[in-house]
């Protein structure tokens, strides 16, 4: 590999771009509108308004918004959208104002692309100042193949343009305080250091923390250097003084809420979005559980949040969703410094590994709430790769003399890198759910972690769809459009919209769809549990099709009932005709049989009309499909506890609390289920603990109570909690 000049490693580097940019020219139409795209994109709208009216315009129109709201200045001033710079989403705005196309979020997948690109750019570049262009072109093969990260650069409206901004302003501290060292410090590059700090911080306010690092490692060289009390401190100083201003004014340009206030604002913001007021629920090491504890204000509205995952997650999520051969490289990096600990390069090294390591270990220590894997990090994969590179170009100049060992180190890592791409190539657009080989891929992590976390493959589903059963839709008398559902409604809108097709969308849930009438639904598997992905029921008896990705299903189509049973069923519930209703349920479960929502209302009904064996067999077969659905696990328990079978109803309800603790229905039924069993001291400290969790059980709770004493010849106690459920009301 040494026979390669430099002049001629540079050429491969920028053909090699080149190609990378082509490529993504073609594949950009092929990546689904994401999870926070919506937002980001009315926000943006938002953005370009105010700043083109020069801020006189404080309410936005959203082009084609289905719904047709008007969102005002002190709206968005009132939600958490105001603590994210504007740049990208306003000059994403821009544009469609400008090209006015049918489908405004491809021109954002063609800007996310751009921003994504240019990441590769100063990803190549950072690695070329430490190693030379042969170490900037494997920097590149790094970063592409890293498929959590080259996977989001076309959708991704957040961590994508954060992470291009994060190393440009790496590679522009390094220049800079190269320059430094080498007393050329010139305007020109302070300049582009502000420009830089402007990009990383104009996207995500936590950009401030390049700040933080050319101010530390500035420090750190001026010592090592012995250049404070010289003219050079008093230049370089303005000069970092230039350079942070330029990156903050430059920030807030396009950020309404900083200009508002250019100083306290956007301190705020990184105040604010530290603890992030969320609380949604993700699917994590086999458990779906809400990721955070939410605190509240006295007007009842989260006012920051506590992460309740365990402090591993992300270290975690690092360690499957990072290909082997990056993991390994940067790993090896640790050890790699060393090359530079008598050279003016080992502060500028140390900087690389402090902004990758740094902001893992402060959220860590935080407790910040991070969810859908890696993806709050993802400004660190880059870096990763780009270490990883310079360690693998490390490795081949030390074994330039050896040849075998030399060719033997590529080989591996060639087929290392093969893994990942085989899964991009073969799984395309879905890249970015990607996990390593110790994870056993994404089949090993099926069930355990969220796969589509974004609802990239919704567009893959509905242009099947669209292409296979909408497109050739004639409207009728009593049947002008077509029904569509879906569990993901923000997406789903505006492929509605865009197709143009006579489609009606309709929200519903997956483990409701039962319950409305639609034609067709299109489904991710987010907000299931791990038995549920796991044991069929999702996607389902009878798919059209099924989106996949190395044959593990992210999105499933379907095709409604024709009879719409459920729904019939439900509604003959609701007029009191059970053995009507009965009928219908009889035939949901016969249309679907691994339906947990058919055959959890066959039960509940079959029950109400006496039938407890055909009512214990129906939701024996739901609690067998996923026994971690709460629903299905608490009418489960009731249904053994009411049917004589306490025994089986301590075992359900016991496996209910140990999954829900926080549930009190779990705890009611256990302690009902552990007296009449006559375990009276643990029943009353089971009633008590549903008790403390929700007191509207009080007037039931109390009476149960007063019944287990009364049991045990307490009749004063039993006499105390009778009338205690008196007064609490009498029953629930």
């Amino acid at each position: 590999m040494e026979m390669t000049t430099s002049g001629q490693w540079q050429k491969i580097f920028w053909i090699t771009l080149g190609v990378i940019f082509i490529y993504c020219l073609f594949v950009v139409p092929h990546y689904g509108i994401t999870g926070d795209e919506v937002t980001q994109w009315k926000y943006g709208h938002w953005v370009w308004d105010y700043m083109k009216s020069f801020g006189s315009n404080k309410t936005m129109e959203i082009p084609k918004e289905l719904i047709g709201k008007t969102y005002s200045y002190n709206e968005v001033f009132d939600s958490p959208l105001k603590y994210y710079g504007g740049f990208y989403d306003g000059i994403a705005a821009m544009l469609i104002d400008i090209f006015n196309p049918k489908d405004e979020f491809l021109v954002r997948h063609y800007w996310n692309m751009i921003f994504g690109f240019a990441g590769l750019i100063f990803g190549g570049l950072l690695a070329k100042e430490f190693a030379g262009w042969r170490a900037a072109f494997i920097a590149v093969i790094f970063m592409v193949f890293t498929p959590r990260f080259f996977g989001e650069i076309f959708n991704n409206p957040k961590d994508i343009p954060f992470a291009t901004g994060y190393l440009a302003a790496l590679l522009c501290t390094v220049k800079w305080l190269k320059a430094l060292d080498t007393d050329t410090l010139n305007w020109k590059k302070t300049i582009w250091l502000g420009l830089s700090i402007a990009l990383a911080i104009s996207v995500r306010v936590g950009g401030i923390l390049v700040i933080a690092y050319l101010g530390m490692f500035y420090l750190a060289e001026m010592y090592r250097i012995k250049g404070f009390g010289t003219k050079l401190f008093g230049k370089s100083l303005k000069h970092i003084i230039v350079a942070v201003v330029i990156g903050w004014i430059g920030s807030c340009l396009f950020w309404p809420y900083a200009l508002d206030n250019i100083i306290g604002n956007p301190i705020e913001a990184v105040k604010k979005m530290s603890a992030y007021p969320l609380a949604i629920r993700s699917l994590y090491d086999g458990q779906l559980q809400s990721i955070a504890t939410m605190i509240y204000d006295d007007a009842g509205k989260p006012v920051s949040g506590t992460f309740n995952l365990p402090s591993t997650y992300l270290l975690n999520w690092l360690g499957m969703g990072m290909p082997l051969f990056v993991l390994i490289t940067f790993i090896g990096s640790f050890f790699y410094g060393y090359k530079y600990t008598k050279t003016n390069k080992n502060s500028y090294y140390l900087l690389l590994i402090f902004a990758t390591i740094f902001p893992v270990f402060y959220i860590i220590y935080k407790k910040s709430v991070v969810y859908d894997g890696i993806r709050h990090i993802l400004f660190v994969l880059p870096v990763m790769s780009i270490l990883g590179a310079l360690f693998f170009d490390y490795i081949i100049e030390m074994f330039s003399g050896k040849k075998a060992v030399q060719y033997a180190v590529v080989g591996i890592t060639v087929i290392l890198i093969a893994l990942p791409a085989r899964f991009m190539f073969a799984n395309h657009p879905n890249e970015y759910i990607y996990f390593n080989e110790l994870k056993g891929g994404i089949k090993g992590a099926y069930g355990n972690y969220e796969t589509d976390y974004y609802f990239n493959s919704l567009k893959e589903g509905f242009n099947w769809l669209k292409e296979n059963k909408l497109k050739d839709f004639k409207p009728t008398p009593g049947h002008d459009s077509i029904l569509l559902a879906s569990n993901i409604p923000d997406m789903m809108n505006q492929y509605v919209n865009i197709s143009g097709l006579p489609i009606k969308f309709i929200y519903v849930r997956y483990y409701q769809r039962g319950e409305s009438d639609w034609d067709y639904g299109i489904f991710v598997s987010r907000f299931l549990d791990k038995e549920q992905l796991q044991n069929g029921y999702f996607p389902g008896a009878k798919p059209l099709h099924i989106v996949e990705a190395d044959g593990v299903p992210l999105s499933t189509i379907q095709a409604n009932d024709p009879e719409r049973n459920i729904l019939k069923g439900q509604e003959a519930t609701k007029a009191n005709n059970d053995t009507l209703a009965m009928q219908y349920f009889e035939k949901a479960v016969a249309y679907d049989s691994k339906d947990i929502e058919a055959l959890r209302n066959l039960a509940i009904t079959a029950f109400q009309l006496g039938d407890k064996q055909k009512a214990i067999d129906a939701i024996g077969k739901a609690y067998a499909i996923s026994s971690l659905d709460i629903s299905t696990a608490n009418y489960a328990g009731m249904i053994y506890l009411q049917s004589g079978d306490a025994n089986k109803a301590l075992q359900v309800f016991s496996k209910l609390t140990e999954d829900q603790p926080d549930m009190a229905e779990g705890w009611m039924g256990l302690g009902q289920a552990q007296a009449t069993l006559r375990n009276y001291p643990a029943a009353i400290e089971d009633i008590n603990t549903a008790l403390s969790k929700d007191s509207r059980f009080a007037p039931q709770g109390y009476m149960i109570l007063a019944g287990i004493y009364q049991q045990m010849g307490d009749m004063q106690t039993a006499q105390k909690y009778a009338n205690a459920a008196r007064q609490a009301g009498g029953g629930r």
